[in-house]
Parts: structure tokens; C-alpha cells; sequence
């Protein structure tokens, strides 16, 4: 039986049924957001796209932005928090855009960046051990991308990164907890929109588009990478800012999704290592896409859908070893987009839209939940969503708002 439990139905608005949509809602979560807190005016925004956001289950938070100064150079801003109340910094780091960051069980944060001096382009990156200074940035790989990076449950990280116009090397390097960063190691010759997800014991699978193909390359944090396998296709066209994503339990299982034109896909992976053939979730997909899986090997793929009254968010469902279930509406038909989707290893999912007002709301499925009305979090422009075992945050326009879980 399904971990997912549906208990009302809904009637069909008239123009999906022709989508082939079956909607379902059922008695709400119950959750206890907070009052939503805003981090220093430096590292609450960025120029341009979302803030980077970790946290470690002790509760330590480290947020980075990239901003443009009264000289016209790009800097990249860090603060730090010991409880996502109160805050060191900002504090500039180094010179550059697109910031990545993580945060180690002890408190050790890592942040990896793309420099840029306008000639030519690198990639950078500093480590703040707990409690200390932000180090001078290291040159990480003289190729230029936006990083995407991740830890293990010991605090080693692994970070990869790829340019936009998928015209040079997808790349990745490892830095353990102590040590260096090592040697940059290529996983394609040609590559974008670059993704990556680690679980705790030391997994790690990084996806990317390659031209029309979406591809993934499966290893360990410090122990390197198989060849890369093609695991679907896409639009060749398409922004490499669509980038696929995976989530990896701590048995190996995974999930992928990405946009293939206007058609949302996903593909599973078993805990051997086993691909699946992908399944399509939708057929008039827009507005971003994203999956999550617990520690049982249950998985949710969450999308937005352009339809003529908005773009409401739906989630799908799979039980672990069974079949992707009909898309379920989450949001009102008139909303605006997905936000994004995390999951823990205990079972619990949550799912955050931004709202027709600009308002961004948040849906917590605990383990065994079912899916209800969302709770609002904070507003627009833009939502940061991550859990740690024991707690959630939402980072959005209005500040940090937290959720205690499980």
C-alpha cells in the first residue's frame, strides 16, 4: 500500500480533463511554520536568481549572494548563523557570481563560485571553519561555469559545475574534510545546466543536459565517478537553466526529473544502480520541476502546469519499487509556479508555489501524510527551500521561516 494516503476527491475543472489531470486533495498537514526572519541586507537577495542556502541538523545556517559594486564588480557575500536568527556578516568573500554553498555537521561552511574579471573566468572557493574566518579564495578549476556543490554526512564535499551555453567540460572536484580540493576531474567534454545530489553515508550523482540528451554520472564524494549514462532527452533548444534534478537516498535509490520541451519526465534508479525507462508526468509542463525520495526508497516529483488560468503546482507520487501515480493539484488553478520540493530520510515531503498574490506558501506531508492546503511562509521573489533531519526552512523576499519536522 502507498505511504500516500488520498482521502477526498475533487471535481475535474472543465479544460483538464483534456490533460488527462486527475486532481485529488485530502484533510491538510499540519504545520508550524515561524515567523518568517530576514538575514542581513547582504546575503538576504542577489542580483540575480535565488540566494544559496545550507544548514546542518545542529541548526548552523550559511547564506551567500552575489552583488555588484559602486566600482561595477561582482563580489560574493557570505553571513553565518548559529540559529537562522541572528547573524555574522556580510562578509565579502571574493570577487565573482552564482555562489553555491554547504555547511559540515561541525559547523565548517564551504562556499564554491563562478569568478569573473570581464576577460576571463575560473572557478573559486573559501572555507569557513566553525566558529572562524572565511579562508582567501583557491582557484578550484581555471574553467569558468555555475557550481552546484554538496556534503556527506562527515562534512566532504563535492561540488560540479558547467557553463550555460553547454560548450565546455562538465567538471567536478572533491574537498575533504581537512584537506584539499582535489584535482578537477572531467565528466563531459560539452555540457550545462549542471545538478548534483549526495547522501550521508557518501553517494553522490551529478546530472547535466548535453545538447538534446540528459545524462548522469553516479560515484562517491571522495572515490570518483562511472562513465556517465544518457538516461533521456530533452528539447535541444532548451535553457541549460532547466537543469535536471535528482534525489539519492542512503540505499542507492534515486530519482531524476527534468523538462523535455514542454513535457515533464522522470526517470528512477534502483538501489543497484539499475535506470529506468522515463515516464512522462505531464504534457503542458512549465514553471520548474523537482523530486525527492526518503530513506524507504518512496519518491515525489513536484511541477508547475501552464494552463490557461495560471500555473498551478501538481506533485506525483511513487511508492518504493511501484509505478508513478496521475498528477495531484496542490495549488489553486490560478497560481504561479512551483517553488520546490525536499525530503528526509524519515518520510517527510514538502512542496512550496508562490500564490497568484505574490504570497509563497508551503505543504509539509509527514511520513504516512497526505497531501492538503498549503501554509503560507513568506512572499516573492524567490523561494529557497531545504530540510535537514528535524527541521525545514523556506528562505524567501521576507526572510528565513522554519519548521521543526519529525
Amino acid at each position: 500500500m502507498s505511504r500516500f494516503t488520498l482521502r477526498k476527491c475533487l471535481a475535474v475543472p472543465t479544460g483538464l480533463m483534456a490533460l488527462g489531470i486527475g486532481i485529488t486533495a485530502v484533510a491538510p498537514a499540519q504545520a508550524q511554520w515561524s515567523t518568517p526572519v530576514k538575514p542581513p541586507a547582504g546575503c538576504g537577495s542577489t542580483a540575480s536568481g535565488v540566494p544559496a542556502l545550507a544548514l546542518n541538523t545542529a541548526g548552523n545556517f550559511v547564506i551567500a549572494g552575489f552583488f555588484q559594486n559602486t566600482d561595477g564588480v561582482f563580489i560574493v557575500q557570505a553571513c553565518t548563523s548559529y540559529d537562522g536568527v541572528s547573524w555574522s556578516g556580510p562578509t565579502t568573500i571574493g570577487q565573482g557570481v552564482a555562489p553555491a554553498v554547504a555547511i559540515a555537521p561541525d559547523g565548517q561552511a564551504v562556499a564554491i563560485w563562478q569568478w569573473a574579471s570581464g576577460v576571463s573566468s575560473n572557478i573559486q572557493a573559501s572555507v569557513r571553519p566553525a566558529g572562524g574566518s572565511w579562508s582567501q579564495p583557491v582557484i578550484v578549476s581555471p574553467h569558468s561555469g555555475h557550481p552546484v556543490i554538496g556534503m556527506d554526512g562527515s562534512g566532504n564535499a563535492v561540488a560540479a559545475w558547467a557553463p550555460l551555453n553547454l560548450t565546455q567540460p562538465v567538471e567536478t572536484a572533491s574537498l575533504p574534510v581537512g584537506g584539499s580540493w582535489t584535482a578537477v576531474h572531467t565528466l563531459a567534454a560539452q555540457g550545462g545546466g549542471v545538478n548534483l545530489a549526495t547522501n550521508s553515508i557518501g553517494g553522490v550523482i551529478v546530472t547535466w543536459r548535453s545538447a538534446s540528451l540528459i545524462q548522469a554520472a553516479s560515484g562517491t564524494v571522495l572515490g570518483g565517478f562511472a562513465a556517465p549514462v544518457t538516461v533521456g532527452s530533452t528539447y535541444a533548444g532548451l535553457s541549460a537553466l532547466t537543469a535536471p534534478r535528482a534525489a539519492l537516498d542512503n540505499l542507492g535509490a534515486a530519482s531524476l526529473v527534468w523538462q523535455a520541451g514542454t513535457s515533464d519526465r522522470v526517470v528512477t534508479r534502483t538501489a543497484g544502480g539499475t535506470w529506468s525507462a522515463p515516464t512522462q508526468l505531464s504534457a503542458n509542463g512549465s514553471g520548474g520541476i523537482g523530486t525527492a525520495i526518503d530513506g524507504a526508497g518512496n519518491a515525489i516529483a513536484a511541477f508547475g502546469q501552464l494552463l490557461q488560468t495560471g500555473t498551478p503546482t501538481y506533485v506525483s507520487v511513487r511508492p518504493a519499487g511501484g509505478t508513478w501515480g496521475a498528477p495531484t493539484l496542490l495549488s489553486a488553478l490560478n497560481d504561479k509556479g512551483f517553488g520546490g520540493v525536499v525530503g528526509d530520510d524519515a518520510g517527510t515531503f514538502i512542496v512550496t508555489w508562490k500564490t497568484s498574490a505574490g504570497a509563497v506558501e508551503a505543504l509539509t506531508v509527514p511520513p504516512g501524510g497526505g497531501f492538503g492546503p498549503g501554509t503560507p511562509v513568506g512572499s516573492a521573489p524567490f523561494m529557497n527551500l531545504k530540510i535537514v533531519w528535524g527541521r525545514a526552512v523556506v528562505q524567501t523576499g521576507a526572510g528565513i521561516a522554519s519548521e521543526t519536522v519529525n
